[in-house]
């Protein structure tokens, strides 16, 4: 069997940083291999879900030490990021699992948040403290539509699954992607609004972009490989939104789901979305359609 594995190119070029990214990726493949594949006892699970949090709250520590010594001017949004995460993200995954008596599905869950998480967040967030990334606090022009592709979808995505992305320009339904999922987001923003992002990817890039993400093979959708997308999902949405000056916690993740063919094709045609893009990788497409719900009456 594969196993999730850390990949150099997560590597920003400071020790202490980089030796704790590895052992994180290290705790989170052990935890898959003796819970999920091998489905030892739930005293291992829990031990090993205790050891990742610790050693995520102690390198979050470091981490933040780091960047106060170096005076890293993006300092407090990054800390912001690990609070979501200590406050947040951690204890709503611990509350799940003991809630659950630590089902598969659960820890599956877990393995696919933090996964996401620690790419999600050393790509677009940690690789910007060495100057690796230094569009990650890009600062964006609400009316220039290309600057905000290019920002918030376009660079991020090329950073995390190294190859080039074009925005080929607007989705419709006559657009042909293979094997196509449909995987819905629903957020609260603050003001009461709701936003609906789709993402509309075939099955094959899919399992491409979870197999380099995990550096592991996938063959089928499972919960692990909907929550990494849920959470690069997140990273995506949390850095459109620092970018237009907003905080961390403007948007809440309200719901998501996969849905079929039928029920996308049926929305698209009654009400297309605000806006829909299609972008090519290679010799796929993916498209994102993006939607503002009217708040309840």
């Amino acid at each position: 069997m594969q196993q999730i594995q850390w990949q150099d190119r997560f590597s920003i070029g400071v020790d202490i940083i980089d030796q704790a990214h590895r052992k994180l990726f290290a705790i989170v493949e052990k935890i898959m291999d003796l819970y999920v594949e091998k489905h030892e006892n739930r005293f291992a699970c829990v031990e090993g879900i205790k050891y990742f949090k610790a050693y995520a709250l102690k390198h979050f520590a470091e981490e933040e030490a780091y960047m106060r010594e170096t005076e890293y001017p993006g300092y407090l949004a990054h800390k912001r990021h690990h609070d979501r995460m200590r406050r947040e993200t951690l204890p709503a995954l611990e509350r799940m699992l003991y809630a659950t008596d630590f089902s598969t599905e659960a820890v599956q869950r877990f393995i696919g948040v933090c996964t996401g998480w620690l790419t999600g967040h050393i790509i677009i967030e940690d690789r910007a403290i060495t100057g690796k990334n230094p569009q990650a606090s890009l600062v964006l022009q609400a009316q220039d539509e290309q600057s905000v592709i290019n920002g918030v979808i376009i660079q991020p995505l090329q950073e995390m699954f190294e190859t080039e992305i074009q925005h080929l320009g607007e989705f419709s339904l006559k657009d042909a992607i293979a094997d196509a999922q449909y995987y819905e987001l629903t957020y609260r923003a603050l003001q009461g609004y709701k936003l609906r992002f789709t993402l509309v990817i075939g099955e094959q890039l899919l399992f491409h972009a979870a197999s380099l993400m995990f550096g592991m093979d996938f063959y089928a959708r499972n919960e692990i490989v909907r929550f990494a997308i849920q959470e690069i999902a997140q990273s995506l949405i949390l850095r459109a939104a620092a970018s237009y000056g907003d905080e961390l916690d403007a948007y809440q993740l309200e719901s998501d789901r996969f849905l079929t063919g039928e029920e996308f094709e049926r929305r698209f045609q009654e009400q297309p979305p605000r806006h829909s893009l299609l972008f090519g990788v290679k010799q796929n497409c993916f498209a994102l359609c993006v939607d503002q719900l009217p708040e309840p009456a």
